[in-house]
Order: C-alpha cells, then structure tokens, then sequence
C-alpha cells in the first residue's frame, strides 16, 4: 500500500512530499503535541544543549523521542545560535543542560530561541514517525506543509504577532543526526496558522467545555493555567465570553523551585543523588519521594519539597483571589495546567475558607491546554481560515 503523500511520479525516489496537521503546547517543563489526531500525542522535557560534537553511540537503538539529536537550519534561530541541538529526554541527562530557569525564565517565551527549537524539533519528529515505514523504504528527505495550532501566555498576547511571524516565515530545516531509525533523515518544513497564536489557558478551557455534561458555558468563573515559569488567570462570562479587562498575567518560576529542590536534597545527602530536575519533577507528580542509590533507600525529598511548595501555593493563592476580587461575579475558580497538578494538594492545604476551587485531573491536567488548541486549529481549518507562508518558487505538495 502506498503511503500517504508519496511522490510516486517524481524523479527522486528518496524525497517525499507530506501534509500534517499538528498542535503544539511549548509549556515550561514539558513540550506537548499532536498530531492528525487529538489523542495522538507525544511530549519530552523542555530542556536543550547545544552540541556540536558527533554523539558516541555504542549501538544505535532505543526510541526516536528519547534520543533527538538535531541539525536545525532556520530563519528564524538567530545567527551565531549555532545549528546542532540535543532536546527532550536526551538533552537532561547531559551536563550542560539549559532548562528554561534563571535568566532564561525571566525571558518570554515567545523571545526565547528555544522555544522555536524544541517547536521545531517536534514537528521534524512528528512529521518522521508519521513516516516511519517510507523512511524504512529508503526515504531519506521529507518536504511537509505543516497546518499549526499553537499558543502563548496571556502576558504575551502583544507578541502574537512576531511569533507568528516566526514561524510562518520560509522554510525550516531539521536533519536528524544519531536519533535510531530517523538518523541522516532531512525534514523541510513550510508552517501556515490556520488559528492564528491563541492564548493557552483559553484553549485549556475550550476542551474542558466540550466534555460531555460540562455546565462552563452557562456560568462566570475563572480559571488559573499553572506552569512551570507562568501563572495565567482569566475570567469567563457565560457562553465562554473571556473578559479581557479582569484577565491577566504573572511569572511564578516554579522550575527555579524545582532546580531549589533538588540541589538542596543532593547538599543535605552530600552527593548528586538526583541528577536532574525533570526526575524531581515525576517524582513530584507522582507523589515518589523515596530516592534509591544502588538499591538502597538514601533520603527523601518530601520535607524539602512540602517547604517551597507550600510557600508557592500561598503565593499562587493570594495572586488567584486578588484577580478574583476584581470579578467577583465568577462562580468558582479552575485550576489547570501541569503546575496545578503538581500543587493542587498545597493549594487545598493554605485555602481555609472554602471557597469553591476545582483542580483538574491529574490525568488530563497537563493537556488541556494542548487538546484546546488541537480543537481550535480543527475548527478554523473547517472555517477556510488560515496565516500562510509564501515561499517563491517552492513546489506545492
């Protein structure tokens, strides 16, 4: 059976022209996406080091997304950034890793060259696995117009612009380099925005509205999206009428907190136990404080963890109920966002007079926002609209 998008006719048999439909959520920690299908997802941490150095494989095997070891040409990476990038899963567990924390947290997302990376990054690879089997077949070089869905914080909404810009602006190249099954793999992508730049938590509560026996669109409330750099608040009015004078924006940094976590557990147990903070992070999610070394039980992160994170909760709390205060009519309050599932329960704990505050599950918490814009990004493409790129000369797939 042929694969979708195979140019049977064309002279090279090695080249291969696609179409993708995919939604991208770059959030602080983790990077979220789908593709052709809402539940067809995949994420990696939100992590980078540039490396210009051959990677040493002693066999090249593993999966693809744990091991993307990438060559980016792009006009839109700044001159001088450099071209070669480890991301995700592989790039935390070098030494040199660039978590967005520090200076890097303090800059918009929309501004960072890392948010382009690790978006670029994630369609190459989506726009790959679609296309496994043809590149087992000998398909060395793909040519994809990518139809996507993405969105930033409230507090950059004024970027949307400049990001969209970005983005749509000609063509972006991603090689794969040592990455098992996809190495010497080329990727050419030309990016329209069929839903513009939305605003992340807005998406969020699209999909939360749009489950069966949800009451959101006949009420005022407000919602809270919590990541690991941004606190977002915005209020809805029934009919999901966002109110743009009440709805606003903060940094939090709760990665820096992460980074506090566990480089005071590693000072307290005397050796790096925990090596990065994407482990502190799963171990947060998961409630898994116990930390092993070679078999045995070494520490526990729980007392350091409950200290900060009670702290944030109170701050988060308090920035919540004065934004609440200036929309009083709001019903209750939403909590979403992968930040959220992580302090739900300190949020809980520092609340005391019980006002209606819901958290997410921790299930869907952290896509929310991803299945928002997938949604969004369906509906416009029905409605016709789309922010295209224009490439003189490049050949229509």
């Amino acid at each position: 059976m042929k694969s979708e998008g195979m140019n049977w006719m064309g002279k090279d048999p090695t080249l291969l022209n696609t179409k993708i439909t995919m939604a991208v959520d770059n959030g602080n920690s983790f990077v979220k996406a789908s593709y052709d299908a809402m539940n067809q997802t995949f994420m990696f941490p939100n992590v980078t080091v540039q490396s210009d150095q051959k990677r040493k494989v002693i066999l090249n095997q593993g999966e693809p997304i744990d091991n993307l070891d990438l060559e980016i040409v792009s006009p839109s990476i700044p001159e001088g950034f450099g071209r070669h990038f480890q991301i995700g899963v592989l790039a935390s567990r070098h030494p040199r890793a660039q978590a967005i924390i520090g200076h890097k947290a303090a800059q918009m997302k929309s501004q960072r060259p890392e948010t382009m990376i690790t978006t670029l990054g994630a369609l190459a690879y989506a726009i790959a696995t679609k296309h496994q089997a043809d590149i087992e077949n000998g398909v060395k070089r793909i040519r994809a117009q990518v139809k996507l869905g993405i969105g930033l914080p409230i507090a950059e909404v004024s970027e949307a612009q400049a990001f969209s810009d970005k983005l749509t602006r000609g063509v972006h190249m991603v090689a794969f380099r040592s990455t098992p099954k996809f190495e010497g793999v080329e990727v050419e992508m030309q990016i329209s925005l069929p839903d513009g730049i939305n605003v992340d938590n807005v998406s969020g509560i699209i999909d939360l509205a749009s489950e069966p026996k949800s009451t959101l669109m006949d009420k005022s409330f407000g919602v809270a999206d919590l990541g690991g750099i941004d606190l977002d608040i915005a209020f809805f009015k029934p009919g999901l009428q966002l109110d743009d004078y009440t709805s606003t924006g903060f940094r939090i940094n709760l990665n820096d907190i992460i980074t506090r976590i566990r480089k005071d557990f590693n000072a307290q147990m005397g050796q790096d136990l925990i090596k990065s903070d994407v482990n502190v992070i799963e171990r947060l999610v998961n409630k898994d404080y116990e930390v092993k070394w070679q078999g045995l039980v070494k520490g526990n992160i729980g007392d350091i963890a409950n200290l900060y994170l009670t702290e944030l909760a109170r701050d988060v709390l308090d920035r919540v109920l004065d934004a609440w205060a200036e929309a009083p009519e709001a019903e209750e309050f939403l909590f979403i966002g992968g930040g959220a599932t992580i302090l739900a329960s300190y949020i809980k704990d520092v609340e005391r007079q019980g006002r209606p505050l819901r958290f997410d599950t921790q299930e869907h918490s952290q896509l929310r926002n991803l299945r928002g814009t997938f949604r969004s990004l369906e509906s416009a493409m029905d409605s016709g609209m789309e922010v295209a790129a224009t490439v003189a000369g490049d050949e229509t797939v």
